[in-house]
């Protein structure tokens, strides 16, 4: 069983998922899976066999998990019913799950910490505050998705308050494939690069940011937090 410390993200062979895992890598100490070296397990979010699957892989090989990452994630830019299932079933059910299965070896962990990645988008009092710099943007089913999203966090806060730290992550406007607007963002210059939002991932994993669990932080310094 490896002494370091073990970190899972899911939907890492992309974006800010990847540029966590690379970041997590170059550290001596931490051993970085990837859900979708490092090493890597397969993971389906979406599928309650595929999470097992990983469950076992994981307890086999390393017996424990000491940071579990949801960032897998999809944004349809359409607001129909079939979007908003999927949006739904991707972005708050299948993280949901993802922790349940995955709590008995993070149980195992002297300092379990758990993340997920949101949005900004998915607060409520930002959606009502025309002050707010997301305030024009559309994104109806995205939002839906992150504001339930939140809500799993507020909820598993609570329920493993005296076992883990919970924390919701927006990692601001960045340059990855999500709705497939990958050329506008890099052509307008208003989008930054994973990295950053890879830092802020690293500062909550090293126990940086703990006084801040059960809250939607952003940046890489302890006091960015938003509203839900």
């Amino acid at each position: 069983m490896s002494s370091k410390t073990i970190v899972l993200v899911t939907g890492g062979n992309n974006g800010i998922g990847l540029a966590a895992c690379q970041l997590f890598a170059s550290q001596p100490n931490y051993h970085c899976i990837m859900g979708n070296s490092i090493s890597m397990v397969q993971l389906d979010i979406d599928s309650d066999s595929s999470i097992a699957a990983a469950v076992k892989e994981v307890k086999t090989k390393h017996g424990h998990l000491d940071i579990l990452i949801n960032n897998a994630g999809i944004c349809p830019m359409n607001f129909t019913r079939p979007d908003l299932r999927s949006c739904l079933e991707t972005n708050a059910i299948s993280p949901a799950m993802v922790t349940e299965s995955f709590f008995p070896l993070l149980l195992k962990s002297s300092k379990p910490r758990i993340i997920y990645v949101s949005s900004v988008l998915g607060s409520v009092q930002s959606r009502c505050n025309a002050n707010n710099i997301a305030y024009s943007e559309s994104y109806k089913t995205y939002r839906i998705s992150k504001a339930a999203l939140n809500m799993v966090v507020a909820c598993d806060t609570w329920e493993y308050k005296d076992k883990a730290k919970v924390f919701a992550f927006c990692p601001g406007y960045v340059i990855t494939d999500l709705a497939g607007q990958r050329e506008m963002k890099e052509e307008a210059g208003i989008a930054k690069s994973p990295d950053g939002s890879a830092r802020g991932l690293l500062a909550i994993a090293e126990g940086k940011r703990d006084g801040e669990s059960g809250m939607l932080v952003h940046g890489e310094e302890v006091g960015g937090v938003y509203p839900w």
